[in-house]
């Protein structure tokens, strides 16, 4: 049960086509065309196999099962594919009904095979089918419980809320905030425009900055009381009274507890607090910034790069660019941000990513380090196997790092492209912190009201950086992973803590450190724990006492290097 919990709650998160506003099912993503599937048939199949499963009939039942694991791999691509279809255009009816639509029957038909093939570990062809389906696998089977009615409910009102959500952040990019004679939405704010009113008119950027925000609050915040609501629900029907708790171990597959985290809140916070002093020091510091680049550019720079770093990038991107897996635009309609999802009928990643402008190629980059994961280990048995996400985010944070080596080349020596991904390494560090902090105080307290909430962000964020002690703590609600998987961002912060390690190893031995990011490729995250690989890859935990100072001090004494500030030791 837990692997489909964590297959329908986070799948999403690690999840082009036609412009805005397209209909109906036209296109493929990954060579898989979307269409509307119906159940009967494979309910029907379903009675079968529970026919079969009290008889000694060892042939035609695991005929039978092999036929539905296969629907079910339709099943599982088809939601994928319209996913991505979804993700193109928020705002296309058909699509946005589909992908609910796939995603009940998702649920609902790996629900019902795991829920047979219980029944099969009891019955006289127990024996055969451990030998066919792996021991592992029948041990899931084995402990499966199925669904009940009211789960299956709860998990599909927190999927229709979350679709609420974005069509809601859709539709806010647009709304105006009326200030110097003209109108201002989130969309223009977050421009150049926006950056000159800063320089001229600093009090009216607050005032524009404000409004926008709260109001953008006020919208989506009712929306996120009520999915605290559902999912607290949903744990107690697990027998869970916390949420947070419930989410490590049936989502994440976690091997460290929350008990585990509060150290390192401690100590993330000492070095946030000296970053943003750093950062904040003088008037004069620039933040560092990509050079925005072309599709064309971004790909062909990749292409050209990719294989120098490991023969396993280079075989990926060849696999990426023959088989046309990516989507890559800047439609309004399209959902922010980027992601990679991975289609089993075809054994196929699926990059997509919306263009941002100066963050473009280093998103790439680390959608491209999910890629090549998924490609060396993809595969793996979708009704029993259990994906951890700490892991999958070390490879993609790694090759995020390790494209730093060539920034040079790529940008020019004293271009500050190199900084820019470092302290973002750093800030995922604070950030997964942060957000994990905030995230766990709310499941603790689900009956908190929208300023209660808002409270409790401005709080758990200046105790991180102190230059925003007056904050009133809207924006957390731009943050979607707040909406759509909650408890997923400390996993950026304990990736990262691996993946700084891994560019910190690249200033001084970039092939040691290659080799270190190919051991979290071949290992996959597939079925294993994060220590277990971090272990392996001969890196310090962040559990063990003054790592945290030690991983953060290289990127943390190079977040101004120009200035006379503070250093972190």
């Amino acid at each position: 049960m837990r692997k489909i919990l964590a297959l329908l709650i986070t799948l999403v998160m690690l999840l082009s086509f036609a412009g805005c506003g397209s209909d109906g099912a036209d296109g493929t993503v990954a060579g898989v065309d979307y269409y509307h599937y119906e159940t009967d048939d494979f309910n029907n199949k379903c009675d079968r196999l529970e026919k079969l499963a009290a008889t000694d009939r060892a042939d035609s039942l695991l005929k039978l099962y092999d036929s539905l694991y296969r629907e079910c791999i339709e099943i599982s691509s088809l939601y994928s594919v319209i996913y991505v279809k979804y993700s193109t255009d928020v705002t296309n009816e058909y699509y946005s009904d589909e992908q609910l639509y796939t995603y009940d029957i998702l649920q609902e038909s790996m629900d019902r095979l795991c829920g047979v093939c219980q029944s099969i570990t009891q019955g006289p062809c127990a024996d055969e089918f451990r030998r066919h389906v792996g021991d592992e696998a029948f041990s899931e089977f084995e402990d499966y419980t199925i669904l009940t009615g009211k789960q299956k409910k709860l998990l599909s009102r927190i999927q229709k809320l979350v679709d609420r959500y974005n069509k809601t952040m859709d539709n806010l990019s647009s709304h105006p905030y009326e200030y110097g004679g003209r109108e201002w939405t989130v969309d223009s704010f977050f421009s150049e425009e926006g950056n000159r009113l800063a320089e001229t008119d600093y009090s009216g950027y607050i005032e524009i900055y404000d409004n926008l925000m709260e109001y953008a609050n006020g919208e989506t915040g009712k929306i996120f009381l009520r999915l605290v609501k559902l999912r607290t629900e949903l744990a107690g029907t697990f027998g869970y009274d916390n949420y947070a708790d419930f989410a490590d171990e049936h989502e994440y597959n976690r091997d460290y507890t929350s008990q585990d985290l509060q150290p390192l809140y401690e100590d993330v916070r000492e070095v946030s607090s000296t970053y943003y002093d750093n950062l904040y020091s003088s008037l004069g510091y620039g933040e560092p910034e990509v050079p925005k680049m072309s599709e064309r550019r971004m790909l062909s720079v990749l292409q050209e790069y990719s294989g120098d770093i490991s023969p396993i990038a280079g075989d990926a991107f060849d696999k990426m660019i023959e088989g046309n897996l990516y989507s890559i635009g800047d439609e309004d309609c399209r959902q922010d941000g980027a992601f990679t999802t991975y289609i089993p009928k075809t054994e196929s990643p699926f990059i997509s990513m919306t263009l941002d402008g100066q963050r473009d190629f280093a998103v790439l980059t680390h959608e491209f380090g999910h890629f090549a994961e998924y490609s060396v280990s993809g595969g793996e048995n979708i009704l029993t196997d259990e994906d951890n996400i700490d892991l999958a985010e070390v490879a993609s944070n790694g090759f995020e790092g390790l494209m730093t080596h060539y920034y040079g080349e790529i940008f020019g020596e004293k271009n500050t492209a190199k900084k820019y991904v470092s302290d973002e390494l750093l800030v995922n560090v604070i950030d997964g912190c942060i957000y994990d902090e905030f995230q766990r105080l709310v499941y603790e307290n689900p009956d908190m009201t929208l300023k209660e909430v808002n409270k409790a962000y401005a709080d758990t964020y200046a105790r991180y950086n102190t230059w925003l002690g007056e904050d009133e703590g809207y924006s957390w609600v731009f943050v979607s992973h707040n909406f759509e998987s909650p408890m997923y961002y400390i996993s950026y912060s304990v990736s990262g803590l691996a993946a700084l390690q891994i560019w910190n190893m690249s200033q001084t031995d970039f092939r040691k450190a290659v080799d270190v990011w190919e051991v979290f490729i071949r290992e996959g995250s597939c079925n294993k724990q994060y220590f277990q690989v971090v272990d392996k890859a001969g890196l310090e935990r962040f559990t063990k006492s003054g790592a945290v100072n030690k991983i953060c001090r290289p990127a943390l004494n190079s977040t101004s290097p120009s200035l006379d500030v503070p250093a972190f030791d």
